[in-house]
């Protein structure tokens, strides 16, 4: 139960956890792929009076976007009204604003999409919530959008669904993927928000050596097991030992994995494991869940990685890691899903030879960014009606052009899409699968918690701290820093 305090403490708490927090991995969740043809989004609706406008809905990698009117429920009937929607530019900007485009010719209303530079996003939208109210919807990091609701700056969209003459029929909450729904959605029995970008640790592999007759036969030769893409992390730890020179001289390539694990990073390594072999970051009620045998077997895991990698493996960002293992020199690697653009593009040494699974253990750190109502819009209805629109089915489809992967089970069923992202069945696999996010969700303090994890993780792996130590260390600072932000289970 959080305690009387939470005011103050939002206050005195709340810029420092928008300010610092980074999710790497949703910078790095980068699909491509081009859309086939783009209906003229500017041709003007027309519409009867109280019947839904007719908006032409284009072609996107060649599937025709029927549901431009949200089901009927749109007929212009917004007209003269205007919304804010904020986020950071880029990507998601973009997505944002195609979208805009066809809803506002169904809604008659305006959506002004408002950006910020990656560096400064989560200030200047924090600010506006607190103080000057200006923003009817945000689109931000899952961590951020419960720390907001935490305090009381977000709402919950449950009443405006059930409100059958304001929701659209095809709504259909039961096709967004299950976890999507309830890890990036719910809190505290409230859903604050829709899925918008999903993102999960995908684990990538050269299948021109997992599949070559020489290499299988000199894997069984050695090891006495057969050669297969890893589903366990023993498995994942034998092949990465065979793959990596140093301790075979006949591997064709030098490491046997890699990532990148700089000082925002290296934490994954150990959570791509941690809910694999039972445990948690925190639990329901914020409490340290990992100071345990699943904590200890997962970082003493994380720790036996760096014998098969790169030596610079604590220096590699997204650019770096993703270099060497296009550069053909990593045999295995756990990565966002927006690796599989660098390892296809012209110039790749490993073009077309790279496969992709689920994480070794099946239970891969996820990332992920949602879209949620502020408490203080003079438009609630008209919010609500963009949240449903930019997150239904066929709209879905349009923001891919935009590097922002589906949410709903659907889309990722569609034979069009199957056949343009091969990877989609790996990623709703591990959509599915995932448990733990990039970051620690709670409240006011992801960013802190991050640090922590991150110092303790990086300890480890330097080989300044035994594991258990290190986990006693950030079990400690965890519940120091979750007490002190006045956070505390019942």
């Amino acid at each position: 139960m959080l305690n009387a305090n939470k005011g103050s403490v939002r206050a005195a708490l709340g810029l420092t956890f928008a300010i610092s927090l980074v999710l790497a991995g949703c910078s790095g969740n980068d699909n491509g792929g081009n859309s086939t043809t783009s209906a003229d989004a500017s041709a003007s609706p027309t519409a009867d009076a109280g019947s839904a406008v007719k908006v032409e809905g284009p072609t996107v990698y060649g599937i025709k976007l029927q549901d431009m009117d949200a089901g009927g429920t749109l007929k212009g009937q917004y007209k003269g009204k205007k919304i804010v929607v904020a986020t950071m530019a880029g990507d998601t900007e973009k997505a944002l604003k195609d979208a805009a485009t066809y809803f506002e010719q169904a809604s008659g209303a305006t959506v002004e999409v408002q950006s910020f530079p990656a560096q400064s996003y989560m200030e200047k939208i924090q600010l506006d919530l607190q103080t000057n109210h200006s923003f009817d919807s945000i689109v931000m990091p899952v961590a951020l959008i419960h720390g907001y609701a935490e305090g009381g700056l977000v709402q919950d969209l449950k009443p405006y669904i059930d409100n059958k003459e304001l929701v659209s029929p095809t709504l259909s909450l039961d096709d967004f993927i299950p976890s999507l729904l309830d890890i990036y959605g719910n809190y505290k029995s409230k859903l604050v928000a829709f899925p918008y970008k999903p993102d999960a640790q995908i684990f990538f592999y050269r299948k021109d050596l997992f599949e070559d007759p020489k290499m299988k036969e000199s894997f069984k030769a050695k090891t006495g097991h057969e050669l297969v893409v890893p589903q366990t992390p023993e498995q994942m730890a034998e092949a990465a030992a065979f793959f990596t020179k140093s301790l075979n001289p006949d591997s064709p390539v030098t490491y046997g994995y890699s990532t990148m694990a700089d000082n925002t990073s290296s934490r994954w390594i150990w959570t791509n494991r941690l809910a694999a072999f039972g445990g948690r970051d925190v639990d329901k009620d914020f409490k340290p869940a990992f100071n345990n045998e699943a904590g200890l077997k997962a970082l003493e895991f994380a720790k036996d990685l760096t014998r098969y990698a790169p030596k610079e493996l604590l220096t590699l960002g997204w650019d770096e890691a993703n270099t060497l293992f296009a550069n053909g020199e990593v045999a295995m690697m756990e990565q966002w899903p927006g690796l599989i653009q660098t390892v296809e593009a012209d110039g790749s040494k490993v073009k077309g030879k790279v496969g992709y699974g689920v994480t070794p253990g099946g239970a891969p750190t996820m990332g992920g960014w949602s879209i949620a109502m502020t408490a203080s819009t003079d438009n609630p209805e008209l919010t609500y009606k963009f949240l449903e629109y930019v997150t239904s089915k066929d709209l879905e489809v349009l923001k891919i052009q935009d590097k922002m992967d589906p949410t709903r089970t659907s889309n990722y069923m569609r034979p069009e899409l199957q056949q343009q992202f091969p990877m989609y069945q790996t990623l709703l696999d591990s959509l599915t699968k995932g448990k733990i996010m990039a970051d620690p969700d709670v409240p006011f303090i992801s960013p802190k918690l991050n640090d922590i994890m991150e110092s303790a993780v990086q300890s480890v792996l330097r080989g300044e701290l035994e594991p258990q130590k290190a986990l006693d260390i950030m079990d400690k600072s965890f519940t120091e820093e979750i007490k002190g932000a006045g956070i505390a289970g019942e």
